[in-house]
This record gives structure tokens, C-alpha cells and sequence, in this order.
């Protein structure tokens, strides 16, 4: 795991383009503390921070040459499957000198060129550079794990991992994307596609690569998940021989994800996912006592999950460390969260887990697994049945619709299973209607101008059925929760690693039918059948979802925040008069409009350097 850094010309670059990557290593040093590299030539300028996890020698330094030197490449992530892969390349006569994934993803693209992002199993964002072509090649992995911005400007190409090296480009003006905060604020959502909430700033959507030549930059898609569906859609297969192979799959990707000469450790909250996850690691003796979880803890509230990690604990002997993360904290570190995160985030929740993270740290561990991702393959946001429902009608299954609307009853599902489903069923003047009551702090002409320009409003909620809407997750909603883990991990030189995100997985599960993902008004039914023999029963039994849940509310009313809430509001009003409205004072209780309204104030203020 590292921070990249690079620009690229068709005309020999200056001096100062050298410096300006040798800046972007600096502002990005979190990310790699163990080594610093910089390449250059007349038309390439290459930097790169490394934290050392696979190969810990001098020999995984970076930027990192081909032997024929024509090749430099600068990399960010993981290959999981780099062992294999360096056996199927040796077998066709290529020779290594370092026992590092560096020199087999490098290897790799020598041979295949950019079908080898195909072969990979892992995280991954990288640029290489071919001094003989003159050219740029760069590429992402098939969920948007790992980041890659970049900024084409003056005939060049200026790219790295994170946002705020690209801040730092002398005479680059920056202007407030307003989609970006539109969908921020009404649906909670950013990291759609390739925007950012800067205009001038891009981001190589996930699953994509991009070739820059001869002044000319072109963007490829090489990994979409719609393919998926069409593959499987129509088999018919045991439950038996699906749990099998799901089981037979997860167990392979939390092995190669365990792959490290670092301490390794786990996120753990108390449900399904990453209780799973440790318990297959402790199941199948991967693991032994000294293996440390990680938890954020609340107690005396009803979002605190401890009793649950203390339950798995007696089931399975592992190192149980826990944080209790505070509001009053979360205020004075309100700039550095927003700072590290470098654009908005929807919920405090996000700041339990940045604690998590420095607990990881503290405690020596360098690698943490994690459960995200889990609930997009197995349909486990309870939302989720909306969509299910709505497709049974539209298949015209009604006697398989009333049964699941049954059990979603008896089971006290949360309301926003009806809302999706009343949602799905409204005509587009209505929803908008509907929408556009819930957000009464936003200017009726800008909300109707970028409801119909927004991707989640157009692409996100117009999914048929259960598994198109399993579909739009990955291609428009997970990304956001990556992009958040990437940045609290990285900001504690901790390396974030998502086994239930191995694509063989995913690609499996998506062509699995519906019905076997929803099932008698349960979510993750998949999910459980295969995998919850790791887990309790307790766990498994849980009807509410939490995740990384946070007193927000308790958070929110306090005093202090309410009085920063004010001035984030009146800041935010005079600035972006034409976006929002002067509130009353109900909506300080709504509690996810004060967090938000705090975040994109300081985001504005650390971003554009404004101070008014």
C-alpha cells in the first residue's frame, strides 16, 4: 500500500514539474513512510511513498524499473494472487529478481498488456510509463479500492493518490462542483463515477484504464459487473452446490489476503460480516490467540456492539482491543478528519472507524482485514427488500411477493424497505415531490437542476429487481465506503484489505438467482447458509444493521456542535446563496443535516483556502 504521484508530457517538462512531484511525495508521506523514489526524464516525472508489506527489502523500492529499463511503473495496492501468477510467467521463460508483486504486476503487463488487469486478484491503481512509446498507461481495480485522480492541464497529465497532491499544482485554479454536493446531500452518496467535488478533478472510474499518446487520452472500461448477471441469470443450481462453492471461494480470498510480512489484524464489530471473517481465520487455525480485532465501542448506548464481540470471544480465543470514540473528540479533530478524507463524508460513523484505525496503529498492527463489501454481494441493506418486492410484482410472482411482504412484516424490518418500495411505485413527479420535502434547506431550481443530471437519481434507483439493484451498488454506491476506508487507514500508514471484495466472489454471486439472496423476509439468507457456521448464533439472529454505528444523534445536540452547526450554516449560506435556503431552527435536530453541513463547510474552507 503507497501513494502515487506522477506527470506526464508530450513536450520535455520543466524543473519545477520535478519538484512539484517531489511535493506530492511529501503531502502524501502517510501513505508510505517506509521509502521515498522519483523518476524523471524529459517528459515523465514519476513519485512514489511505499509501505512496505510484501518484500520488505530494498528490492520493492519504486518507482520500479524493467530490466530493459523501457517500462517504469509506480504502484499503489496489492496482488493477491502474485505467487501464482509469477509461476505462469516463468513458465513461458520469464526470469525475477525480487520476490515482490511490484515485479510480477510489472512482468505481467511486459506480456499481456492491458489484459492483464484480468489476471489480477487484488487492489490496485497504478502508471506506467513506456519510455520507448512515450507514453502513459494508467489503471484501477474493478471496485475503486484503491484511488487514482488526475488532472489534464497545459498539454500534461498530472495524476496521484490522493486529492490534495493534486491541490498542490502552482496556478491551478479549483471551483465547488455542485452535483457533487447536490448528491452529497440529498442522497448521501459521492464517489459515483469520475467526479469529485472539485470540477477541475477526475478520478479513473473503477474497472477503467487510460492511455495517454500523442496528446490524445483515452478511457477504457475493462470490468463491468452487468456482465455477470447475463451469465448465470438462467441456471438453475442446488442451494447446496451455491453455499459450497461460495464457502470454497471466501476461504481461498481470506488465505491470499492474508499474504503479508507485517502484522496482521481485523476490523470487528459485532455483526455478520466481520465476525465471519475472524472466524474463519480462527476456525481454520490461520490464526492463534495473539490474532488482534479491533472495535469501536459505546457504552451505555444502543448502538454499542461490545456484548456481541464479547460473545464471539468465547467462541473463539482472540485479542479483543477496543476504542470508545467521543463526540468532543470528533469536534477538535473535526479539520484533520476532513483534511485526511479530502472531500465530505455522510455520517459519523465514518469517524468510529478513522478511530478503529488509529487503534490499529497504536497497537503495532500494519494490515487490517475488513468486512466491507459484504452487504452489496449478499443484499444485506434492508432497503434492499424495496427492490426485491418491487421486481416480483413486475414479473407479475404475486403469490411470491405477498409471502415476502409477509415475512418482511413479522420481521420489523425497517421502514425504508416500504419507502424504497412506495418510491418504486410512483410516478417521476411524485418522487420528486416527495424527494424535494425531505431537503428543505436547498433552493427549489437547483434541486430540479441536478436531480435530473444525477446518476443516482437516474441509474441507482430505476433497477428492475433484486439483482440489477445488486448491480448499480457496485457500479455507483460501494465506492464511497472505499474511498473513506482508504483514506482512515492510510492517514495511520495502515493497510485496509477487503476479502469479501475478491472478484471471483462477486462475479459468482451476482449470476446466483434472487431467490436465494432474499429468502421468508431475511437478508444475506445467501450469506448465512454458506458462511454462518463461522459465526454465533447471536450474531446471526440480529435483525438490526449497524456497522460502524455512532451515537450521531447524542453527538449532534451537543453544544458545541450546535453552535458550529450555526456558523457552518450561515458560512454555507453566504457563500453558495443559491444552493441553500436559511434554515429554522427544527432542522438542528435533523442530525445527518448537521453533520453534513459541517463537513462541506470545513471542506470548503481547507480545499479552496477561503476563510470567510
Amino acid at each position: 500500500m503507497c501513494g502515487i504521484s506522477g506527470v506526464f508530457s508530450q513536450s520535455p517538462i520543466a524543473s519545477q514539474e520535478i519538484r512539484l512531484i517531489k511535493k506530492m511525495n511529501d503531502l502524501q508521506q502517510h501513505r508510505g513512510p517506509d521509502d521515498e523514489g522519483l523518476f524523471a526524464d524529459h517528459f515523465c516525472a514519476l513519485g512514489h511513498r511505499r509501505l512496505a508489506i510484501i518484500d520488505l527489502s530494498p528490492s520493492g523500492h519504486q518507482p520500479f524499473h524493467s530490466r530493459d529499463n523501457r517500462y517504469i511503473l509506480t504502484y499503489n495496492g496489492e496482488i493477491y494472487n502474485y505467487i501464482e501468477l509469477r509461476e505462469e510467467l516463468r513458465a513461458i521463460g520469464w526470469e525475477f529478481y525480487t520476490q515482490t508483486d511490484t515485479e510480477v504486476l510489472l512482468v505481467a503487463y511486459s506480456q499481456y498488456g492491458p489484459n492483464c488487469l484480468e489476471k489480477f486478484n487484488g487492489m490496485f491503481a497504478f502508471a506506467i510509463y513506456d519510455a520507448k512509446e512515450r507514453s502513459l498507461f494508467l489503471a484501477r481495480d474493478r471496485f475503486g479500492i484503491k484511488p487514482l485522480y488526475y488532472v489534464r492541464w497545459l498539454n500534461k497529465i498530472y495524476f496521484a493518490s490522493e486529492i490534495k497532491a493534486l491541490r498542490a499544482i502552482p496556478g491551478f485554479s479549483l471551483s465547488v462542483n455542485e452535483q457533487a454536493v447536490f448528491d452529497f446531500f440529498v442522497f448521501s452518496r459521492t464517489d459515483i463515477f469520475d467526479e469529485t467535488f472539485h470540477n477541475e478533478i477526475k478520478r479513473l472510474p473503477k474497472g477503467h484504464y487510460a492511455t495517454f499518446k500523442e496528446g490524445v487520452f483515452k478511457l477504457q472500461q475493462w470490468w463491468d459487473p452487468e456482465k455477470f448477471l447475463e451469465n448465470n441469470q438462467d441456471s438453475k443450481r442446488l442451494l447446496e452446490e451455491v453455499t459450497a462453492t461460495i464457502e470454497r471461494i471466501f476461504i481461498s480470498a481470506t488465505e491470499w489476503q492474508m499474504r503479508s510480512d507485517v502484522s496482521v489484524g481485523s476490523c470487528l464489530s459485532g455483526g455478520v460480516d466481520s465476525s465471519i471473517l475472524t472466524g474463519i481465520l480462527l476456525a481454520r487455525n490461520k490464526v492463534g490467540r495473539e490474532y488482534p480485532t479491533f472495535t469501536a465501542t459505546f457504552p451505555g448506548f444502543a448502538c454499542d456492539e461490545a456484548k456481541y464481540v464479547h460473545l464471539l470471544n468465547q467462541k473463539y480465543d482472540f485479542t479483543s482491543y477496543k476504542i470508545e470514540p467521543q463526540g468532543e473528540e470528533a469536534y477538535e479533530r473535526l479539520e484533520e478528519f476532513i483534511y485526511i478524507n479530502d472531500e465530505p463524508v455522510s455520517s459519523a460513523s465514518f469517524y468510529s472507524q478513522y478511530e478503529v484505525m488509529r487503534l490499529a496503529k497504536e497497537k503495532g498492527v500494519t494490515v487490517l482485514l475488513d468486512g466491507q463489501g459484504a452487504d452489496e454481494i449478499f443484499a444485506g441493506y434492508h432497503y434492499f427488500h424495496g427492490f426485491n418486492l418491487f421486481g416480483l410484482l413486475r414479473q407479475k410472482k404475486y403469490f411470491r411477493f405477498f409471502q415476502e411482504l409477509f415475512c418482511v412484516l413479522f420481521r420489523h424490518q425497517k421502514i425504508e424497505v416500504y419507502e424504497t418500495l412506495i418510491f418504486k411505485l410512483l410516478s417521476p413527479a411524485m418522487r420528486e415531490n416527495l424527494l424535494y420535502r425531505r431537503y428543505p434547506f436547498l433552493q427549489k431550481r437547483f434541486f430540479e437542476y441536478y436531480l435530473e443530471r444525477s446518476r443516482i437519481y437516474n441509474d441507482f434507483f430505476n433497477a428492475d429487481d433484486l439483482n440489477a439493484s445488486i448491480v448499480r451498488h457496485f457500479q455507483l454506491k460501494l465506492e464511497h465506503l472505499l474511498r473513506i476506508e482508504d483514506r482512515n487507514s492510510m492517514a495511520f500508514s495502515v493497510e485496509a484489505r477487503v476479502p469479501y471484495l475478491d472478484h471471483r466472489l462477486v462475479e459468482y454471486v451476482l449470476g446466483v438467482e434472487a431467490s436465494f439472496k432474499i429468502k421468508a423476509g431475511e437478508t444475506k439468507y445467501l450469506q448465512k447458509r454458506a458462511l454462518g457456521k463461522y459465526t454465533i448464533e447471536e450474531i446471526l439472529n440480529r435483525r438490526d444493521k449497524l456497522g460502524f454505528a455512532t451515537p450521531q444523534r447524542d453527538w449532534m445536540r451537543q453544544p458545541k456542535w450546535q453552535k458550529r452547526t450555526k456558523a457552518s450554516e450561515e458560512l454555507l449560506g453566504k457563500v453558495f446563496p443559491h444552493i441553500f435556503k436559511k434554515t429554522n431552527n427544527r432542522m438542528f435536530n435533523d442530525t445527518n443535516f448537521c453533520w453534513k453541513v459541517n463537513q462541506l463547510a470545513v471542506w470548503r474552507q481547507i480545499s479552496m483556502g477561503a476563510t470567510d
